[in-house]
């Protein structure tokens, strides 16, 4: 269906295009089969089923067929396979056990069809809570609560958690770091065989 309405998109005007093409993504960001219908700013109470890593868990919520996959707003925690990566991830499932009661303050979904949410465990703003740990940066292209800034600044005056370590990477840098290590890899190997 999808595919017939962009092919017909494609035979008129391109300011109709573009009407059309925001309307359909508008659409699908309000609604997705696995999830069901999300409004901006909704608020859901769910249960902890997982956590996968320091700023992103799953949750049990009523009127869902599946779990909800949930992007923690305004913060980054290391990658898993990054320095302090587990301890990240062990720190968040601390704030949110395994069936603790969870809100999510869903603002928008990501391009990974991830809820984008300002999250409270058992009432712990985990947001304010990893950075104020040093288990998280505040992730400064998105950040609006200037307490999120205020707790990494505590943190990081008092070397707690990733803060200890002088030359901490977060997660944006260490992917391009990741990326261009693995293409020099690749040169080197291709240059010496």
């Amino acid at each position: 269906m999808l595919d017939s309405l962009v092919h017909r998109l494609k035979k008129s005007r391109p300011v109709h295009i573009t009407a059309a093409l925001a309307v359909i993504g508008a659409a699908w960001l309000g609604a997705s089969p696995d999830h069901g219908p999300v409004a901006a700013t909704q608020v859901l109470q769910c249960t902890v089923s997982h956590v996968h890593d320091g700023d992103t868990l799953r949750a049990d919520c009523p009127g869902r067929k599946k779990s909800a996959r949930v992007r923690i707003r305004q913060i980054d925690a290391p990658e898993l396979d990054q320095k302090y990566g587990i301890a990240s991830r062990d720190y968040l499932r601390q704030i949110c056990r395994k069936g603790d009661l969870v809100q999510l303050n869903v603002s928008s979904v990501d391009q990974y069809d991830r809820l984008l949410a300002d999250v409270q465990c058992s009432g712990t703003d985990v947001g304010i809570t990893m950075v104020g740990a040093g288990a998280a940066w505040v992730y400064d292209q998105h950040v609006e609560n200037k307490a999120l800034v205020d707790a990494q600044k505590q943190a990081r005056q008092a070397r707690k958690g990733l803060w200890r370590d002088h030359d901490a990477v977060a997660p944006g840098n260490f992917a391009v770091n990741n990326v261009n290590n693995i293409s020099d890899i690749c040169h080197d190997s291709l240059v010496h065989t």
